[in-house]
């Protein structure tokens, strides 16, 4: 079935949109292979205890996503960056390469709240360390997912103005360096979806994610090309892995 989200623009090209736990699908399955176990392999009293954190889940989620669309040009004689609302963002040659036919940015952002990291935490004060790692997991994979749905949506909006979107590509992955997020939020209401940064560049909530996707007639959105970034503890290539299973699993 086709999730058909409202967006509202609050300011010029600038948008909320309204996400609920229903338009999400988390599955067992895919926490699992999130955890790096091959199906079959958890050990049956963590399978119980992911069970018991999906049934809880929606009551520990409140999501909210948005997005700015903005003007996108490469500089030619550079190709580590590209100029975003004027201002150049050093995306480095991983994610440049991406965006090269970019005529505009999404920059965005999104979270599912407070509280799932609230009671990670409480779980491990209280000396459930292992109860606390299955619950940031699970709230780790709902994000993505959550925004998963989101960038399905921007690609469904930008393909009724005639236009194409690329991959999304988040501060601190394929070389961005993370100190960028504060330009990133630069072009967005304060306290733009609940979301505030910290002095580090650190999103607050936790359990938020941020970025940016091309936007144009001769971009593409295509499979991500994992091998050839050179990060070796990225959580987003286990992410991509769970998904692809996930989506095979559908299937």
């Amino acid at each position: 079935m086709e999730i058909e989200i409202p967006q509202i623009e609050r300011e010029k090209d600038t948008f909320e949109v309204r996400m609920s736990f229903r338009d999400l699908s988390v599955s067992k399955n895919e926490v699992i292979r999130s955890l790096g176990y091959p199906d079959g392999t958890l050990p049956v009293h963590f399978e119980k205890m992911i069970d018991d954190i999906l049934a809880r889940l929606s009551k520990h989620c409140k999501i909210q996503a948005g997005y700015r669309l903005l003007e996108a040009k490469k500089q030619e004689d550079r190709n580590d960056g590209l100029f975003v609302g004027g201002t150049f963002f050093k995306l480095q040659k991983i994610v440049t390469s991406q965006f090269r036919k970019a005529e505009k940015a999404a920059l965005f952002v999104c979270t599912i709240g407070p509280s799932m990291e609230t009671w990670a935490k409480k779980l491990s004060v209280e000396g459930d360390v292992a109860l606390s790692y299955l619950v940031d997991t699970v709230a780790s994979v709902t994000v993505e997912q959550a925004t998963d749905v989101l960038h399905d949506h921007i690609e469904k909006q930008m393909d009724m103005r005639g236009l194409k979107i690329t991959n999304r590509y988040s501060p601190g992955y394929c070389d961005w360096l993370v100190s960028e997020q504060h330009l990133l939020f630069s072009f967005l209401p304060v306290n733009f979806c609940g979301i505030t940064l910290t002095e580090s560049a650190f999103m607050v909530p936790i359990k938020s994610v941020s970025g940016i996707i091309g936007v144009g007639k001769a971009v593409k959105r295509v499979d991500y090309t994992c091998d050839i970034c050179g990060m070796k503890d990225c959580t987003y290539r286990a992410f991509r892995i769970a998904k692809a299973e996930h989506s095979k699993y559908k299937s």
